[in-house]
């Protein structure tokens, strides 16, 4: 095939009017060496800079312009292929993106600064059998230099220390034999892998159940095809969709392919990666941003030269650089961590099928909760629907008890924990069990208020109040991290009337360790996990029944594996059920079931105690009958009623600066701008704008925000609408110092 002489470059700027190809000549030097991905210097305007290589032509449209040749190349190896170039094209369309910041989505962290890390080894000078002569001489004359070259010979790169240690000699040894050149040194690039210490067992595949083969024989058909579908594996907690999962990549990796496995949580991760370890062993590597910056880019470098197989991470792994990647895997696919929120704000979920597409793969999103787009979409039959109804070795569900907080104020109980809870968390403790305690809340006290004058502690930065955390006695801002002393004299009104309301995870901890004192508490939230390796030490605590009630917000809701846990109390069944968002009541269904879900998983049947305001609720009824399908026509109902997701395409736009009049005014501009869009292109739904209007969190980090949200029938046209609109308000004068972002479907309207 022809070389062709031009390439098309995107360059690394992020500027709105620069998002585009440009065209650069391959200079002689460098034809034959360009390849499609890769990372390139460009002359741009008076500077240089870095571009990535998008594809080559052979007559550029150069509209009177000075064609430019490329400086240099930055890697010798592309770090994209020609499908992932592929998938940012379409993340640009569909999330309304740039080009670059869809590029650096797919980069590992740190890949700018990052490089291999060398180590110094010891080699041989000589081989052959004027070696082995010399081992035989010096074995009479110098045993021990005989025994470190021995050592070498028998293979691996080793360090001097390490050379000596094997050999049972002393590295004055071995510095003598590099002295006679016997030996020499290397620099060797060595992995930096996080689990090089660890050890896991080796696990067999179990006999599946029926369902489980139903499954499998579905997900193995396809990948025998290898062409694209996308199943939706609606399993009950504890139903093994796990193994469905190892066996459906052990049938991948036979057919010579790759597999990518997200998981939603960190948290998670522990008790994932033991599990694809112990299956196939250093075919896993793995991603997720508690490894370290160099970590993480060796293991992306073995996932991109293909000494690994199979990757296990969190949102971003969905990029992961395999070349024929055959299955991908969603686990806990429902969970609003697979949305970035940050540009480009992506959905992993959506990446993954529209990557499997281009790759021929088959997608499988599992859960005992799934989403509403995804059911609905299985419903209309644009997924397959595989289901698994029955917990493994017969297991019951656990039973779900609800106590109403309002009987409990009545009877004139006012503790954090109901009566019911109280008896149960005994009962387990006595029969040598464990309990958890879910509350998606972290910190001591929600808010801290002065009773005399009505002042309430909030953030300066942030339109929200200010977390009490006792253990420093700090008021912490969770949006932005400000952080200040928690008063004892109101800095209004001076009074020492300021008390704190409310609960958080480290108040049911105390509460708990003071109500049960024999017990071993511990706390799993975003506060206790911040250090590296922290989450994997409080659970293997767990595990190891050190631990015998683990308190804990979200990320212990749901893929937590502990056949000792037999009780899950719910402390507050209502915080995600009050937010201003339509989603609440799905959001709630989906923590009480996955939550509950922990409970029971042993030889030993579960228990549940939600505690709720709310007991007639239909999101808290479903969960407590476990009842997914029930919900799901009750919610859909509501949704069709008032034409949100999945039966409209919805686009959030919020408008921010540091001056709140320039920025309600911006927002009322490109309402006008939008509105008049919608009449000219009748979007068909009834209320196609809302607002403008003060976003929920109405300052943040000093921004003042106002949103406007867009609905109109799923497709490309409310997309293309918005789209236009904002590029127009851009070219105001009212929006220099105006920032703009847009969100496609978001899953957040806080």
């Amino acid at each position: 095939m022809a070389i062709k002489p031009y390439a098309e470059v995107i360059v690394d700027v992020k500027a709105k009017k620069v998002d585009k190809v440009f065209h650069y000549r391959v200079p002689q030097k460098l034809l034959g060496r360009v390849t499609e991905g890769m990372r390139v210097i460009v002359p741009f305007g008076r500077r240089t800079v870095e571009g990535y290589i998008l594809g080559f032509c052979d007559t550029p449209e150069t509209a009177g312009r000075e064609i430019k040749e490329i400086t240099d190349i930055i890697d010798e190896e592309p770090l994209l292929n020609h499908d992932l170039l592929t998938v940012a094209r379409w993340m640009v369309d569909r999330y309304m993106c740039s080009m670059v910041d869809a590029i650096h989505a797919m980069m590992p962290a740190g890949f700018r600064k990052v490089r291999p890390r060398f180590i110094q080894t010891i080699d041989l000078d000589v081989r052959g059998e004027e070696l082995n002569d010399l081992i035989a001489a010096l074995s009479v004359k110098a045993p021990k230099q005989a025994a470190v070259l021995k050592t070498v010979l028998a293979g691996g790169a080793f360090t001097g220390a390490e050379l000596a240690r094997l050999s049972g000699t002393t590295p004055s040894t071995v510095r003598e034999l590099i002295k006679k050149g016997l030996l020499v040194t290397r620099q060797t690039a060595v992995r930096r892998d996080p689990y090089a210490l660890r050890s896991f067992p080796e696990t067999e595949p179990l006999n599946p159940t029926s369902e489980q083969k139903k499954a499998l024989r579905k997900i193995t058909g396809a990948l025998d095809r290898g062409k694209h579908e996308t199943f939706l594996l609606h399993g009950v907690t504890g139903s093994g969709k796990t193994e469905v999962y190892l066996q459906a990549i052990a049938h991948c990796l036979a057919k010579g392919r790759q597999a990518i496995v997200l998981v939603p949580e960190i948290s998670l991760t522990p008790q994932m990666v033991e599990r694809f370890k112990g299956r196939f062993g250093s075919l896993v590597a793995v991603l997720h941003s508690r490894l370290s910056t160099g970590e993480r880019y060796d293991e992306w470098q073995q996932i991109k030269a293909g000494r690994v197989k199979v990757v296990v991470g969190a949102r971003s792994a969905v990029f992961a650089p395999f070349a024929d990647p055959g299955l991908i895997i969603i686990d806990e696919e429902h969970e609003t961590s697979y949305k970035q929120e940050d540009n480009p704000k992506y959905h992993a979920r959506e990446v993954a099928v529209a990557r499997a597409r281009l790759s021929g793969s088959a997608v499988i999103l599992g859960s005992a909760t799934p989403s509403l787009e995804s059911y609905s979409r299985a419903v209309a039959g644009r997924y397959t629907l595989l289901n698994l109804n029955c917990r493994v070795s017969g297991r019951s569900l656990p039973v779900v008890n609800i106590v109403d907080l309002r009987e409990e104020m009545h009877a004139g109980h006012r503790g954090i924990f109901s009566r019911l809870l109280l008896e149960q968390t005994q009962g387990v403790l006595e029969r040598g069990e464990q309990a958890i305690l879910f509350l998606n809340r972290r910190g001591y006290s929600t808010f801290v208020v002065c009773r005399e004058c009505g002042l309430v502690m909030r953030c300066p930065k942030c339109s929200i109040t200010l977390t009490l955390h006792a253990g420093d006695n700090v008021l912490r801002c969770h949006y932005c991290d400000f952080r200040r002393q928690a008063p004892d004299i109101c800095p209004k009104c001076g009074s020492q009337s300021i008390r704190h309301f409310g609960v958080g995870t480290q108040k049911v901890e105390e509460e708990a360790a003071k109500r049960f004192p024999g017990a071993g508490v511990a706390r799993m939230d975003t506060d206790t996990t911040t250090k590296k390796g922290s989450h994997e030490k409080i659970l293997n605590r767990f595990k190891e029944g050190r631990v015998d009630i683990l308190v804990g917000t979200q990320m212990i809701a749901k893929g937590l594996d502990f056949p000792g846990v037999t009780m899950v109390g719910v402390i507050a069944a209502d915080t995600a059920l009050n937010l201003p968002d339509f989603r609440s009541g799905e959001r709630t269904f989906q923590l009480l079931t996955q939550v509950a879900g922990r409970a029971g998983r042993g030889d030993s049947p579960g228990e549940v105690v939600v505690q709720t305001y709310n007991p007639e609720h239909y999101s808290i009824l479903n969960a407590q009958n476990h009842d997914y399908r029930a919900f799901y026509f009750e919610e859909m109902k509501m949704r069709e009623a008032l034409e949100y997701p999945p039966y409209c395409s919805l686009v959030r736009i919020v408008i921010y600066g540091t001056e709140e009049n320039s920025v309600i005014r911006g927002a009322e501009i490109l309402a006008e701008i939008l509105r008049q869009s919608a009449a000219e292109h009748s979007l068909g739904v009834s209320q196609a704008l809302l607002g403008p209007a003060p976003a929920p969190v109405s300052r943040l980090r000093n921004k003042h925000r106002w949103q406007i949200c867009m609905k109109g029938k799923p497709g490309q046209l409310v997309r293309r609408l918005v789209r236009e609109a904002v590029e127009k308000a851009r070219d105001s004068t009212m929006f220099v110092n105006l920032g703009i972002s847009t969100d496609v479907d978001p899953l957040n309207l806080m």
